[in-house]
């Protein structure tokens, strides 16, 4: 059976709670992984990745993903599908909503992985972003400040899209 592994820190609040309700409405083959405590092994062990971050401060990632990512700069990730969610706010941080995912793509593609789950970036409305790349945002990105509303529809629609580019 594929195990599809489950990567972020509880102590980022909303963050967690993202996750949680992944795990939850993913049920049977999914492995919580605390990036807090997290190995190379914890990687590599899963056919699949669901990475979780929220953006602090001016764009940059939280210091758990800082300390975890030089875990992992001499693996080779070729074709592992690797995908991130995350959370923003597009109004305080119009010029670096949501950095966090595009800065966890961007590492793990430059370790050969493949970046799953992309999502539309129409119903937002930024100025820039690191998560945007040709169009399309880097994964999910959940803005709980202004669109509290609309977390519930795009975590579904995009756990339904994880299921089948996963091909579980």
């Amino acid at each position: 059976m594929k195990t599809i592994g489950l990567l972020y820190s509880k102590k980022t609040v909303q963050t967690a709670e993202l996750g949680q309700r992944i795990a939850e409405a993913w049920g049977k083959g999914i492995e919580y992984v605390d990036i807090e405590t997290a190995r190379l092994a914890d990687i590599t062990r899963h056919s699949g990745l669901i990475l979780g971050t929220p953006t602090y401060f001016n764009g940059e990632l939280p210091y758990a993903w800082s300390e975890m990512l030089p875990e992992l700069e001499d693996a080779d990730l070729s074709g592992l599908q690797v995908a991130i969610f995350g959370t923003g706010d597009q109004v305080n941080s119009p010029v670096s909503f949501a950095d966090g995912v595009g800065l966890l793509a961007e590492y793990f593609e430059s370790l050969g992985a493949q970046i799953v789950g992309k999502t539309s970036p129409e119903g937002y409305s930024y100025e820039q972003s690191l998560a945007e790349r040709d169009g399309e945002l880097l994964g999910l990105v959940i803005d709980w400040v202004n669109q509290p509303e609309l977390t519930d529809k795009r975590l579904a629609a995009w756990l339904d899209q994880l299921h089948t580019e996963f091909a579980l």
